[in-house]
This record gives C-alpha cells, structure tokens and sequence, in this order.
C-alpha cells in the first residue's frame, strides 16, 4: 500500500476573507447553487455569501437553513432537492453538520463543493468525509467524496465572533491528529484518505498539536472578545487546515474509537470535547510515556475541554459497550493489543486523572 496524501483546491483564510468571496467563486466557475446551513450561520454570512456568488456569475438556485442532522433521510431530501434545482456547485455554511451534508450532496450529484465554515469547531472542511449518523444520533457510518473541496473560505473575523467554546472545541480536535498520526504510522494502517499515511501528513498534525499547546489559550483570549489575532489565525488553521490535512492523510485511531464509543452510549456533547477526552484514553491505553499523558491533561485544562464521565453522562454500566464500538471503530490502528477490556479500563482512568487534577 503506498502513501497518499490528499487536499483540497483551495485553502484561503483571513480576517475579512468573505469581502472577496466573489472572486474565490468565480474561480471554480459554476452556474447554479445549491447552498446549505444552519440558520445562525446562514444568518450571520448568507448575505455574503450570496453577494459573492452573484459576483461570480453564480445563481443561488435553492438555500436550505437550518440544517442539522446529517442522517439518510435528510441527505436523500437534500439530494433531490439539489437535483431539481440543476446544481452544479454545493456550498456548505457553518459547522460540522453543514460540511458533512454538503460534501455528501456534491458527491451524490456530482457537483463542486465549496465549504464556508463559520467556527473552526472540526477539522472536516478540507476532507472528503461526511459522518453519517442514525436517527437516534448514534454514529452510522463514514461516507467519502471522490476529491476534496475546490474552495474552502475561512473568514477568521467571522469564526472570532463566535462563541469561543466552538474554537476549543477544535483544539481538541487537532490535539488527537497528532498521536492518532503516530498509531497509525507504526501499525501501517489505512488512511482516510486510502493509502499509508504520508511523512508530510504526520509533520502538519505535529504542528497542530504545536499550534494549540503554544497559542490556544492566547487564542480563547482574543475571541473572547471578538478580537483576530496572530494567535486565533494560527489556531484556526491548525483545527482547520493542518488538523484537516494530517488526519485524513495521516489517519485516526484511538481517540476517535473511544468518541464513537462515547456517542453510541448517548452522549450527544460536542465531538471535539469527546475527543480531546479520548486522546487521553487513547495514550493510557497504549502505555504511553506519562509525562506526554500530563502534557495532554494541562492542555486540556488550559483550553476548559476537561470532562468527566459523570458530566458526560456516562455510567459505569456503559463502559463495555464504550469500549466494544471502540475496537470496531479504530482501536486496532493502535499499536496494542486493543480489547473492549483495554478500553474500558482507559476511560476509567481518564475519568480518574482529570478528577484528581481537579483536586490539586
């Protein structure tokens, strides 16, 4: 298996960056879209970005709001939505729902995606995943694009204003890229984006992980009160591009099994808190060094992305199932000898370590 490394077209991002959305349209040359999102991001950048795509040329054929599941009910509505309308352009406004439905759609209909994220809560705007779930909410199943976005568009004053938990958030996200990266480089798994992970790959995840250890808390700061600094561009792109790049070319393992473990039990608190959570269990699990276990704990603290079970709403009884979803959704990337036994243990004793942080 060889290594591969894939990107999207067009990464721009700046304070201001939707002021000049006409002309990042007028680049990938479409005639109808079809755009979806959530209503408070459609709310706060719809305009814009209608104005950019009227700019380019680009009619907005059809405008779908308030979206916020990405299951197979809402995508075959969305689907043939788009369809009706003609689109041969799909833009996705907000957060993580939003770039899921809307990297779902183009690939069904074939169209170009462009993706206008509004917080930099994930690391899903430059892939070709879209995370599908059930009805319920639990995890279903990853779908891919056969190509990334032509046009990611991150307007950093934009993703400032908004609440800063949805940064750290983010941050959580990029801090697994980095030992998820690593796994799955000596267990020689697959990527995400179908090969070995890529040398270039695992050096972006470090220095995301980099990013967020040595400007995260200078960047929660800043948005909180709407300000765009140094620091908040950094981060932004460490949770959005790099984070972005490095885990669907250098992979995902530990952390995000034990996310999915967590969601299919029915915790429904942010992927990116669930995360930074596993990336703990995720190093205890496979007996790392733990002084890079600590480093991960004060992290966490330092960006408020510290949680317990009992806050998560996890009880001791779920913890089987926990770590039986783990070890079919990515424990066995990891260089152990995973079992549902192994994981459970490790999530009790996340709980453990942050409790006793807390104490001190």
């Amino acid at each position: 298996m060889s290594r591969r490394f894939v990107s999207p077209r067009a990464y721009v991002q700046g304070a201001g960056a939707l002021d000049d959305a006409g002309a990042e349209f007028d680049r990938i040359d479409a005639e109808h879209a079809f755009v979806v999102g959530g209503d408070t991001a459609l709310a706060t950048v719809g305009d814009a970005v209608s104005a950019g795509l009227a700019d380019a040329g680009t009619e907005a054929v059809h405008t779908v709001a308030g979206v916020d599941r990405c299951t197979d009910s809402a995508l075959d509505a969305h689907v043939d939505e788009a369809a009706a309308a003609g689109a041969d352009l799909v833009v996705g406004v907000g957060g993580g729902v939003a770039m899921d439905v809307a990297t779902a759609v183009a690939d069904r209909i074939d169209a170009t995606l462009a993706v206008v994220p509004t917080i930099a809560s994930t690391d899903a705007p430059t892939s070709t995943v879209a995370v599908v779930y059930d009805d319920a909410g639990n995890f279903r199943e990853v779908r891919y694009r056969d190509r990334n976005p032509e046009l990611v568009l991150v307007d950093t004053a934009v993703v400032a204003a908004a609440p800063a938990r949805f940064l750290a958030y983010g941050m959580g996200d990029a801090v697994a890229t980095r030992f998820e990266a690593e796994a799955v480089a000596v267990t020689r798994g697959r990527t995400d984006a179908d090969g070995q992970s890529s040398f270039a790959a695992r050096a972006l995840a470090e220095e995301a992980f980099r990013r967020v250890r040595e400007h995260g808390p200078d960047a929660l700061a800043a948005v909180r009160r709407d300000a765009v600094t140094p620091a908040v561009e950094r981060v932004v792109e460490a949770n959005t591009l790099l984070s972005g790049l490095g885990f669907e070319s250098g992979g995902t393992a530990g952390a995000h099994a034990v996310q999915v473990g967590l969601t299919n039990v029915g915790v429904r608190e942010p992927h990116g808190l669930l995360v930074g959570f596993g990336t703990v269990a995720e190093l205890v699990a496979r007996d790392a060094d733990p002084d890079a276990v600590s480093d991960v704990l004060d992290l966490l603290f330092a960006i408020d992305l510290d949680v317990t079970l009992a806050e998560l709403g996890v009880g001791e009884d779920d913890l089987t199932a926990v770590g039986d979803v783990a070890c079919e959704r990515g424990m066995e990337l990891e260089p152990v000898d995973a079992s549902p036994r192994l994981v459970a243990d490790a999530v009790r004793t996340t709980d453990e370590l942050i409790r006793e942080r807390r104490d001190e």
